[in-house]
C-alpha cells in the first residue's frame, strides 16, 4: 500500500480524505495530515476513523517522519511551489492541487526540481483530465481526424457563483488571497484542457471584466482571443455571473470539425475531401463539402467520479508505472497562457506568449497591495 500524506485540511482535502474513507482509492491509505489547525485535524480523524494516521502541525516534520511515500498539496495557491520542491527534492512523490503556482519564478523553480528528479514522480489535481470525453477529442486529434486546426471556439458560462459563494471565505475573490479570479480558479480546468488539446497560442489579447454584479476584487467574466503558431484562431469566453449558461467546445479544422456540449456530448462531422483541396478545386460558387456524422455520448459524468479518478490515475502511475494524466509541464503550459492573458488585460493590448514574467509579477503584485 502506498502510503499518503495531505497537506492543508482545508474543503478539497476534505473531500479527497472522505474518497479514501469509502474506498474509492485503490492501493493507498492516508498514513499522516499536515495542517497547523490540530482540532481539525483531529476533527477530521475521528470523522472519517483515520486511526492509524499521524497528525503532524509542522510539514516537514511529515515528510522527514519516514511515514509517507507521496504527499497531496492542498494548500493555499501561493504555497504551492515552494511545498512541492520541499516534497520533491526529498523524493517523496508530489500530486498538487491546481494551480501549479501563482508566480513565474516560483513556477520556473518547480519545473526545474521537476527535471533534477526524473526519479520522482509529479502530477496536478487537474481533475477533467480524467474525462473520458476530452480523452476521445486528444485521440480523434492525434489521429488527424480534423486536419489542420483552423479555429478553437470554446464558450463556459455555466460555471455560476453568487454572492454567497465568494462570502464563505475572506480570501475568496481577492488577488492576495487567490492571485486572480476565475482564469485562476474556475475555468482554469478547462483552460489546462484547452492548452493539452491544441498547445499554447504563439498570441493573444484577453479582456477581463472585474466585479461584475458582485462584490469581488478579481474578474468574473473574461474573453480572450488567441492566435496559434500555424494560423488557426482561437476564442475563449467564461463568466460565473450567467444562468444557466452553457459549455461548448468547438475544434474546426481542415478535415472536419469536433463539437463538444456539456463536456459530455461528442459529435464528430468528417468531410468527405479536405477542404484547402476543395476550395481550390470546386467550380461552384456556392458549393459545400459532404460530410458524415457521429455522436459519441458520455452520459451523466460526476465531478466526484474524476477526482478519484485522478488520484487513482497517480497511484497507478506510481505501483504500474502507467502514464500519469497531467504532468507539471502541463500545468505550467496552462499557467503561462493565464499569466499571458492576465498581462494583456492589465496593459491592455496583444501579446506574444510566454509573456514577460518581471512585468506580470509586477502587475500582479499592484493589485495585491492595493
Amino acid at each position: 500500500m502506498i502510503r499518503v500524506g495531505i497537506a492543508g485540511i482545508g474543503f478539497i482535502a476534505e473531500e479527497y480524505i472522505k474518497f479514501f474513507s469509502q474506498g474509492k482509492i485503490k492501493g493507498a491509505v492516508i498514513s499522516a495530515l499536515s495542517s497547523r489547525n490540530v482540532s481539525h485535524m483531529e476533527d477530521i480523524k475521528a470523522a472519517y476513523d483515520l486511526k492509524d494516521t499521524e497528525l503532524f502541525t509542522d510539514y516537514e516534520a511529515m515528510l522527514d517522519s519516514g511515514k509517507i511515500d507521496m504527499v497531496m498539496i492542498c494548500t493555499p495557491h501561493f504555497q504551492h511551489p515552494d511545498m512541492a520542491i520541499r516534497s520533491i527534492e526529498r523524493g517523496i512523490h508530489t500530486l498538487v492541487e491546481k494551480p501549479i503556482g501563482v508566480f513565474p519564478d516560483e513556477i520556473t523553480s518547480l519545473m526545474n526540481c521537476v527535471n533534477s528528479h526524473p526519479d520522482t514522480l509529479s502530477g496536478v489535481l487537474y481533475c477533467r483530465r480524467a474525462n473520458p470525453t476530452f480523452a476521445k477529442m486528444k485521440q480523434l486529434l492525434n489521429e488527424g481526424t480534423v486536419g489542420n486546426l483552423k479555429r478553437v471556439t470554446w464558450i463556459v458560462t455555466d460555471m455560476y457563483r453568487p454572492q454567497a459563494y465568494f462570502d464563505t471565505a475572506p480570501w475568496r475573490g481577492t488577488f492576495r488571497g487567490e492571485g486572480g479570479g476565475m482564469m485562476m480558479t474556475q475555468v482554469s480546468h478547462q483552460l489546462n484542457i484547452l492548452t493539452w488539446l491544441c498547445g499554447l497560442p504563439a498570441a493573444l489579447q484577453a479582456f477581463c471584466y472585474v466585479g461584475q454584479e458582485r462584490r469581488i476584487e478579481v474578474e468574473n467574466e473574461i474573453t480572450i482571443m488567441m492566435e496559434y503558431p500555424n494560423g488557426a484562431a482561437g476564442q475563449f469566453i467564461a463568466s460565473s455571473r450567467e444562468c444557466p449558461g452553457s459549455n461548448r467546445l468547438e475544434l474546426s479544422g481542415s478535415k472536419g470539425q469536433i463539437i463538444l456540449e456539456n463536456e459530455n456530448l461528442l459529435t464528430l462531422r468528417s468531410l468527405q475531401t479536405d477542404e484547402s483541396h476543395f476550395a481550390k478545386t470546386c467550380e461552384e460558387p456556392f458549393g459545400r463539402i459532404p460530410y458524415t456524422e457521429q455522436q459519441f455520448s458520455f452520459g451523466t459524468i460526476e465531478n466526484t467520479a474524476i477526482q478519484t479518478d485522478i488520484i487513482n490515475n497517480f497511484i497507478s502511475a506510481l505501483s504500474e508505472n502507467t502514464p500519469i494524466l497531467c504532468s507539471v509541464q502541463d500545468a505550467v503550459d496552462t499557467q503561462s497562457l493565464i499569466q499571458g492573458a492576465y498581462l494583456s488585460a492589465w496593459e491592455q493590448k496583444k501579446l506574444k506568449l510566454p509573456a514577460d514574467p518581471a512585468a506580470f509579477t509586477e502587475e500582479l503584485k499592484k493589485r495585491m497591495d492595493s
